[in-house]
């Protein structure tokens, strides 16, 4: 489910639509998606938003509907610079995300893993702080891959 390939460092965005917009793009360019994907993301996202806010920084995690998947990965972004998102438990307040872990699967039923996943990665200060200061893909591979499994 993650590759790095599908992992992208400083990634620069003056919003979280642009950010989703990149995200489907380059799905739909690699063939894991159809082309209702962004649509799909983009409203997905105004119904419920997808930041986490975290100390020292905060993530996003962006998903929609699996009828608009054709195969199944994680997409991450690492930010040049934080991108304010809706918070998901309070959508009036924004948090400034400085990764973004698009969720992409095609069975409904391996969404809530998959979110909770990223959440306890979230939630780990160590791993959370080498996240903040990887310079490299496979850094963050290395991370990430301990809590995400196929």
């Amino acid at each position: 489910m993650i590759e790095l390939d599908n992992i992208y460092l400083d990634v620069e965005a003056a919003d979280y639509k642009e950010v989703l917009r990149k995200i489907g793009s380059i799905l739909q360019e690699k063939g894991y998606v159809k082309d209702t994907y962004t649509d799909a993301l983009m409203e997905r996202e105004e119904k419920s938003p997808t930041g986490l806010p975290i100390i020292p920084r905060s993530i996003a995690i962006p998903h929609t509907d699996p009828c608009h998947v054709i195969k199944p990965c994680v997409i991450i972004f690492q930010l040049k610079n934080t991108v304010k998102f809706k918070e998901m438990a309070n959508p009036e307040n924004y948090v400034d995300a400085a990764y973004v872990f698009g969720l992409v699967f095609t069975d409904g039923r391996k969404q809530l893993p998959l979110l909770s996943s990223v959440i306890t990665l979230a939630q780990d200060e160590d791993d959370m702080e080498k996240l903040m200061n990887a310079v490299d893909k496979e850094s963050i591979y290395a991370i990430v891959k301990k809590y995400i499994s196929e």
